[in-house]
This record gives C-alpha cells, structure tokens and sequence, in this order.
C-alpha cells in the first residue's frame, strides 16, 4: 500500500508542474504582447479563427459541439492515436484518455466496465451515455461497443461529467462518442495473429467522387483465450453511403451488423486464481448476441450561417447469456445456481436540429436548437441454472416486457462576450414515460409518467493569450432506476448529479500540449434501501467525487511523440445507509485512487518504429464497507515496428512484458474473493495494408 501512497504522491508534482509552464507561459505572452501591439492584434486573430465554431463540423455524422469540448476537460482521440495498438475490447481505446480505467471481464462478448468521474460502471451499465456516428447504443441495461472495429474510427469525443445538453439519461460519468469515417480515398487491411490463437482480420474501404461517399468496413476475429473454456468468435459488416444533392441538401445511411458467440471462464476464487488461473469456474459459462442497425441522415443549409440536421435510427439485437459463479461444496447437484437469461431488444429514434453559426451583435455566435424521441422496447427472459445440469434452463424466475418512452428537448448558445471571452448557455428538458407488463409479478404491471427532468449547462473560455485558454463548467444531469424498476420502483425519483470544473488548455506552440482539470460531481436523492424494508428504496443517498486530471503531449522531433497523464479521484457516501448500517465517509466501491500513463514512441515516415507504454493504477475497494481492497497494479506494453513504404507496416506488440499477474475485476461470491485474470506475456504480430 505504501508504494501505490509514494506513487501517488510524486505523481501529483504533474500538476504543479503544467501550473507552473502556464503561469511562465502567460506572463511571457502577455509581456511579449505589452512590447508588439501589432503582433498581439495577429495574435488574438489567429484566437479568434481557432475558437470559432466551424459550420462543417456540424454537418458531420456524430461530431460535437466544439464549445462542449472546448469548456470542459473533454478528450478527443484521433485515428493515428487509436489504430496500431492491441485491444482486448474497443473499450480499451479509452484508456488514452486521462483519468479513464477500464475493468475487462474477460468473459468473452461480456460489455467491459470503464471508470470515469468516479462512476465505475459506464458501458457495462448505466452511467455513461455512449454514441455511434450520433446514434445512441445505450440500452436499458448497457452499451455494447463491441460492435465498432477500432480501424473504422475517426475519432472519438471523451465528455467527462454531464457537460453536454446532447445526452440526457445515462449522462452521469459523461459521454463518449465515436465516429467512423465519412468520407475518403483509401483501402486499409490488418491481418493479425497472436497469443491463444488469436486471429484478427478486418479492413476499412473509402471512396468518393464529389457526390457520393461510400465506406466499407468488415472484421472478423478469433481467439482461444487465456484461460479454458475461453474461444470468442465475433464478425462485423459496416457501410456508410453520403450523398450530395445540391450545395444545400446532403443526405445519407448507414447499415451495421454484428454477431459474436463466447464461452468464457467465469470468474475464479482466490486458491485457483492462486494456484491455476487459466482454469475456468466451468463450461458452462457463455453467451451470444446477433445486432444489427440502420440509420440515415440529412442536412439542409437554410442560409449561408445556419443548416437542419435530421436523424432517424433503428435498431435490433437478440441477446443470451449463460452465467454461473464458482460452486462451493454447499451447493449440491440439482439445486438452482445461477442462471440463463435472454434480453431481446428494439428500438428507434429520430431528432431534428437547428444550428447556426455567424454573429449577433458583431460577436461570433453558436447556437443549437433541438428536440428528439425515443422508443424502446425489451423483455428480460430469467431461467435458473441447475448445478450439474450445464447449460439446461431450470424453472422461469422473470418474463416481463418493458416500453420506455423518451422525448427530448435540447438547446446551447455559445455567445464571445469579448474577443478573450465565451460564454456557452445551454439546457435540456427529459419527458420520460415507460410501460411495464410482468407475466410472473403482475403486481408489478403498470406505467409510470414521468419524470420530467430539467438539467441546466453553464460554461465559460477565457483565452489568456495565443493557445492559452481557462475554462469553467457547471452542469446538471440525473440517474434513473435502471431496467423494470424504472416501473416497479417509479415512486423513485431521479437522482440528480452536479458537477463543477474548472481548468486551463495549452497548445502554446507546434510541439506541445498541455491539459489540467479539476472537478467536482455531487450526487444528491441517491437511491439506498430504507431501514424499515431493505427490499424498499428512497431517494436519500448523497455522494461526492471530485479530483485532478493533468496531461501533456510532446513532439520534440517529427519522429519522436512523448505522451504522460495522471489523475487522482477521491469519491466517498456523504450519506449513505444499507442493511441498517451507515457507510458516511467511505470511499465508493472500484474507483482506483490514481491512474498514471506514460508513453514514448518512434514513429518515422518509413524504416524501424518503436513504442513503449506504461500504465499504472493504485488499488481500489471492492465494496461500500471498504473492508477489502483490490490490489493495484502496473504494466508495460512494447511494440517494435518496421514501415516498409507507405503501404506495408509489419509490427510486433509485446503485451504485459514483464509478466504481471493482476486481475482488473476483482469481485466476491459463496464468501470468497473471485477474480477475471489479465493476459499474462504475449505477442501479436500484425500486417498493415494501405492503399
């Protein structure tokens, strides 16, 4: 424990140390400006053309508004960043960005958890609002990402805290959005294969002539795994079609399809994960999911300043999933443990936006106007699983069938004050209403209207000088009762979180960047169990996160990038009461402490590249009464790599080379510890093709 206290400790020199460059950096610009009025005159121009809202990027699929990103702390990741690297899933790609950690189950098609302000659950369930090219893959229970080829990705939009009048529910930890490619000229391919027979094929194919885009994308992927019972089968089709009618009218769709099958270990107790952790739980442990979705856009420019943006989507997925812990010798053969159960989904949405970007009152403006809706539907199929009878179902223990209702209205002003200073307004109002039919409870049956939740969004830029900007944020969002209990418990009302941020963004020349953010995000009517019925919840739990987040980028040589970040998270129940025991002052279960990165790579034009990773990550409590921590730890990955012209790269990634055993999920049953073990030493070696 005292190593992870020292590691902390001298990691929070960063921050000093980026305040420090900026505060050096700002008194030198602004004595340079006192000396060269003519140049502080360019100086700012060149401020002003930066920070202006530009009126394509909202013409593009799935881009957000600069000003939510430009008045927060938010991360963009862009294609050089993301491709060229191993992945155990598409979540893992956020981990480039600060303060983010990610708990991988290794249990196959099974949706990863990420880590961010606090929030510990965001795609594995309902804490984070995740988009594909503006479409939401949020279901009633989770966010599926596995259904993005990590190639395909443009870019990826980190939001951190509900900053963005775009997202409503889910909107807690933030928002993520990733966007493929919408255009281009290319061909791109990557064959690899690597450790437990992993294979991976997948290929990205973009053409254009002026009037019609059109982008292919395809993978296929295998591996055995590195414990038994572990093979994981997935295949994914994409293509993008954007067409230009006139200069005023474009118009497009897009078709996506997914299907993937698992077996997976499930997770270990403490004496194998010891002895053996390649072992599995069983074989019965496993799941599939077949998905598929289509959308289709277009945009219509009213005037030169401002456009219409419509959306529509529709989505469908079946999905299964075989679950059954490890079994103590008190569980005998015939009695029901674990289970089997089946989420089959539709869903489809449209929105429509107004945008404008010009100026009112001589001052640059931007200004978005928008109303969506929503409808979901999804029914929860629970069997019992009966030990020693594999994957047979036992008796039916839910069938219900859920419709939820959301309709929308959004809106954001980014207005320049003064030619240093913006100020973004924006809102948003949820109507929600859902309709619950529960074939085994029917006293759970009903609807539920409402709530209705207004969730205002304050920011502000202040540009110190040339590459210079503070920002500050104050923002609402909430939480509802997730799945049938958005019904069954609609005496709940939402819970309501409020973050405040404030921090300063540097680009203060062409081989640098710096990032520094500190937050606060309060929850108050938090849902806790009441004393009188533990079976019965109230709205009366608050909690409090809050931390620093520091990153800077490096570019000393063409060739040459240095990347390193830290964030320190503290988060505990302000009031908190479960089982009759209060849990005021603990920390918040599986929210690590620190999270430290550091990254050095070689990447020349042609000949022999190089890269080199370390990530650490301090221990975290497993549960609310803080008795036992999981351990922490660190990891380096290395790649070698040889470009041999513009079109063939041969790379070598060394995962884990030092060998660490640690687990990123720790977790507990029958009154033991249970573990999903990383991947130990192992190499991948991958062709690149483009052309």
């Amino acid at each position: 424990m005292g190593n992870w206290r020292k590691a902390g400790r001298a990691a929070l020199f960063l921050p000093a140390l980026i305040l420090a460059l900026a505060l050096w950096a700002v008194g030198d610009c602004r004595a340079e400006a006192a000396e060269d009025k003519s140049a502080q005159a360019t100086t700012q121009e060149q401020a002003d053309n930066k920070q202006k809202i530009n009126l394509e990027d909202m013409q593009v699929l799935g881009k957000a508004d600069s000003a939510v990103v430009q008045s927060t702390s938010a991360t963009v990741l862009d294609n050089e960043q993301i491709v060229g690297r191993v992945y155990v899933t598409p979540m893992d790609m956020l981990k480039l960005s600060p303060g983010v950690s990610i708990s991988q189950y290794h249990q196959g098609g099974v949706v990863p958890a990420v880590q961010m302000r606090g929030f510990s659950t965001v795609g594995h369930s309902r804490d984070g609002a995740i988009a594909l090219n503006g479409v939401p893959l949020n279901t009633l229970d989770n966010a599926d990402t596995n259904v993005i080829i990590p190639m395909e990705v443009e870019d990826i939009e980190v939001v951190k805290g509900p900053s963005s009048p775009f997202f409503g529910n889910f909107n807690s930890a933030g928002s993520i959005g990733f966007r493929t490619y919408q255009s281009g000229d290319f061909t791109r391919a990557k064959l690899s294969y690597g450790s437990f027979n992993t294979q991976d094929a997948a290929a990205v194919i973009a053409r254009g002539d002026g009037k019609l885009d059109q982008i292919y994308s395809g993978e296929v992927y295998h591996t055995d795994g590195y414990q038994d019972n572990c093979d994981w089968d997935k295949q994914i089709a994409s293509g993008r079609w954007n067409y230009r009618f006139t200069d005023q009218l474009q118009a497009g769709m897009g078709l996506r399809f997914y299907n993937t099958r698992w077996d997976s270990a499930g997770y270990i107790p403490q004496s194998v994960y010891d002895s053996n952790p390649q072992r599995a739980v069983s074989d019965v442990n496993g799941g599939w999911r077949k998905w598929g979705l289509v959308d289709g856009h277009a945009d219509y420019a009213l005037t030169d300043t401002s456009k219409l943006r419509f959306l529509a989507w529709y989505t469908q997925e079946d999905y299964n999933r075989w679950y059954q812990n490890w079994i103590s010798s008190a569980q005998k053969v015939g009695g029901n443990y674990g289970s089997q159960y089946q989420r089959p989904r539709e869903a489809f949405g449209s929105s429509l936006a107004y945008h404008y970007n010009g100026q009112v009152l001589e001052r640059d403006t931007g200004v978005v106007f928008g109303v969506s809706w929503q409808r979901e539907f999804q029914e929860y199929r629970y069997w019992n699983l009966v030990v020693g009878n594999g994957r047979n179902k036992g008796s039916m223990t839910q069938d219900d069938e859920l419709t939820l209702y959301t309709t929308a209205l959004y809106g954001q002003v980014d207005y320049r004050v003064l030619k240093p200073l913006r100020f973004i307004v924006g809102a948003r109002y949820d109507m929600m209403n859902g309709e619950l039919d529960s074939k085994l409870t029917p006293a759970n049956s009903g609807d539920r209207n409402g709530p209705e939740i207004f969730s205002p969004k304050l920011g502000l830029i202040y540009t110190v000088c040339d590459g210079w900007d503070l920002f500050a944020n104050y923002s609402q969002g909430f939480a509802l009762p997730g799945g049938t209990e958005f019904v069954s418990r609609s005496y709940l009302e939402p819970a309501i979180r409020t973050q405040y941020e404030a921090g300063l963004r540097a680009n203060p020349n062409g081989w640098s960047s710096y990032i520094l953010s500190i937050w606060r995000l309060d929850t108050k009517d938090d849902f806790q169990p009441t004393l009188a019925d533990p079976n019965k919840y109230e709205n009366a739990g608050e909690t409090r996160r809050e931390g620093v987040e520091v990153g800077a980028d490096f570019l000393p040589w063409k060739a040459l990038r240095l990347h390193v970040d830290y964030a320190y998270i503290h988060s505990e129940y302000l009031s908190y009461v479960s089982g009759g025991k209060s849990y005021d002052g603990n920390e918040l279960p599986s929210v690590p402490n620190n999270i430290f990165n550091a990254e050095i790579a070689w990447a020349p034009p042609q000949g022999l590249g190089a890269r080199l990773n370390y990530r650490l990550q301090s221990e975290w409590n497993i549960a609310a009464d803080n008795i036992v921590k999981a351990d922490g730890f660190d990891v380096v990955c290395a790649q070698v790599s040889y470009k041999f012209n513009k079109r063939y790269t041969l790379a070598l990634d060394v995962i884990n080379l030092f060998d660490r055993k640690y687990s990123e999920y720790l977790g507990s049953a029958n009154g033991q510890l249970t573990y999903a073990p990383a991947d130990p030493l192992s190499a991948y070696l991958t062709l690149t093709i483009d052309w």
